[in-house]
């Protein structure tokens, strides 16, 4: 006979509630409102409101932090698509299935770290608006499941203007990738001219690539969201730092998934570009609610015109990718890899959305050459005004 090991009592659930004190609960209800399951209102209350903090967290609340923190991350992903039948790329091969079909167990499971704990009993005990008290997490000590949580945080609190301008100077997520492939416009430094992300390419390989997977609806429904939005935007400051930050932050993500032979996980860049450009536009779309003549120099308002269509001038990079796409042979490597991105950019009827973006993006262009047979024009004029430096 052979002998086995006993087997590890499982601890004993209490036959009640959890017992915590005000400030855990009050912590529970902070955690509850950033991952979306407590109103916002009251969460944003608690946020700005301070409270005595602890030596420590009882065992139950820190048993209850971790319970919300895994279930609601899961049904989060799972309700932004990881539950569609779809095909992802897996070591270059399309594979069908749902997220938990295609990937295996110990890819998908969760990992949160103390930098989470730590934000939170910051959060209960500061008023964050106001704090003295410094707080940051390193990216590097986080795990891709943090990296998740600060971004849902930060998009719970960026509508409060107090909030987001403390918590986009935190390195949490000022160089979160969720962050930058989400909300660029919100986490990227309102003063910078130039707007610099981070390095994106994590989130096309490991964990990050799976949530990236889980997300595509999600951020087509985001992007689209605020792409109908901008025509209400009447600040020109405002228009050219948000389209500024967009287009660094999609440059870089699409640079990276090329690199990482990833194409697929920029589905919700096709996606938000078809679902906008369903018939010929006018810059006028995106930039019909600016107010006043803007600034003063005719290259600063042509370059925050030019930024607010950030999303499709992307549309240049992914027609560069169809054509690459059918140069591909049957006996080549990227086969199987580029007749999934064929597919995907029929779906989108990509060539007539390709040419809707050019044909946008160009009447922007009023100093471009004449076309061939077409008189030379003086581009200022073209767009309705003298050029700098012409007598008035």
């Amino acid at each position: 006979m052979t002998r086995t090991a006993a087997p590890t009592p499982r601890p004993q659930e209490p036959d009640g509630p959890r017992q915590v004190s005000k400030f855990e609960f009050n912590l529970l209800r902070i955690l509850r409102f950033l991952v979306g399951h407590f109103p916002a209102d009251q969460g944003l209350g608690l946020v700005r409101a301070a409270a005595t903090r602890p030596e420590c967290l009882t065992h139950d609340a820190v048993t209850l932090v971790k319970d919300t923190l895994g279930k609601a991350s899961v049904l989060f992903l799972t309700r932004a698509g990881g539950w569609r039948n779809d095909k992802y790329l897996r070591k270059n091969t399309p594979t069908p299935g749902r997220v938990w079909d295609r990937i295996p167990l110990d890819e998908r499971v969760l990992e949160f770290s103390k930098p989470v704990l730590e934000f939170l009993l910051w959060l209960t005990a500061e008023k964050v608006h106001e704090t003295k008290q410094a707080w940051d997490a390193a990216p590097k000590a986080l795990t891709p499941s943090d990296e998740l949580f600060f971004w849902l945080a930060f998009d719970q609190m960026r509508s409060d203007p107090d909030l987001l301008a403390v918590l986009r100077k935190k390195d949490a997520f000022r160089l979160n990738p969720f962050c930058w492939i989400a909300s660029p416009g919100d986490v990227a430094d309102p003063d910078s001219t130039k707007p610099t992300p981070p390095d994106l390419t994590r989130l096309c390989s490991g964990q990050r690539a799976v949530l990236m997977e889980c997300l595509q609806s999600h951020l087509t429904i985001r992007w689209i969201r605020t792409e109908r939005a901008k025509g209400q935007i009447g600040d020109w400051k405002k228009m050219r730092q948000q389209g500024s930050a967009e287009f660094a932050g999609l440059q870089a993500f699409l640079q990276a998934a090329e690199a990482a032979r990833r194409t697929d996980l920029a589905r919700f860049v096709l996606g938000t570009n078809a679902a906008v450009l369903q018939s010929d536009m006018t810059p006028v779309f995106w930039t019909g609610g600016l107010q006043g003549t803007g600034p003063p120099r005719l290259a600063d308002r042509l370059e925050t015109q030019r930024a607010a269509l950030a999303l499709p001038r992307q549309m240049e990079m992914l027609e560069g990718w169809q054509e690459r796409a059918r140069s591909v042979g049957y006996f080549d490597e990227d086969y199987a890899a580029t007749q999934m991105w064929k597919l995907d950019w029929e779906l989108a009827n990509g060539n007539h959305v390709a040419a809707r973006a050019r044909a946008a993006v160009e009447m922007l262009e009023p100093l471009r050459g004449p076309a061939p047979g077409q008189p030379a024009t003086q581009g200022a004029q073209g767009a309705g005004e003298k050029p700098e430096g012409s007598p008035g």
